[in-house]
């Protein structure tokens, strides 16, 4: 079998389009259409998997997709500001850790400082991705007794990212729902946020 000339491994030209026969730009579009769905799904489900900056983005993209308005300062400076509409916002920290959240972590002392830096209006909450090689069901508890105690004490909210996730698979079903959840976990006083399998 020969080798493919060079020629069939470049890109056709853009009149090429105009001289196919009729349906092939529908298609083409409609495969453009679906490849771009597939990585934003995809940019998603890297909050299930990913760790660090990578982990960082994808749960902005979550409430990017749920119709939030997003700020995230670059290279993991600060939390990631989701805004509500009102003067509400949930300020997410995302941990780095791989695996359950102890006492001792120095990601504590930087969940503190966002407490102490947040507005009346603001809710901090301690996002999570431990044991990220795990499927979500077989997940230990994401923090341990201890370090949930000192969140709870300072009324910062512990999510899971399998939770992010779930809410996200949610809004494809009910929208309104999913809007009452996340204003429940703003209302929330400290804790770790479970939603109700469906």
């Amino acid at each position: 079998m020969s080798e493919p000339t060079q020629g069939a491994l470049t890109r056709a030209p853009e009149w090429v389009i105009a001289e196919m026969p009729p349906g092939y730009q529908t298609r083409l579009w409609e495969i453009e259409r679906l490849s771009a769905d597939l990585h934003a799904m995809d940019s998603i489900g890297r909050v299930l998997w990913e760790t660090g900056e990578p982990l960082r983005d994808a749960v902005g993209a979550v409430f990017g997709a749920l119709k939030y308005e997003v700020e995230a300062s670059p290279a993991s400076a600060g939390p990631i500001v989701v805004k509500f509409g009102d003067s509400r916002r949930l300020l997410l920290m995302v941990s780095g850790a791989a695996g359950p959240v102890q006492k001792t972590d120095e990601e504590l002392a930087e969940v503190f400082r966002a407490v102490q830096s947040a507005s009346v209006h603001d809710r901090v909450v301690f996002v999570v991705n431990n044991d990220p090689a795990t499927p979500p069901a077989g997940r230990p508890d994401p923090v341990l007794p201890d370090a949930l105690s000192v969140l709870q004490r300072m009324g910062v909210d512990i999510v899971t990212t399998a939770t992010l996730f779930s809410l996200w698979r949610l809004w494809y079903e009910d929208q309104p729902k999913v809007r009452k959840l996340l204003d429940r976990l703003h209302a929330q006083d400290g804790g770790l946020f479970v939603v109700q399998p469906r």
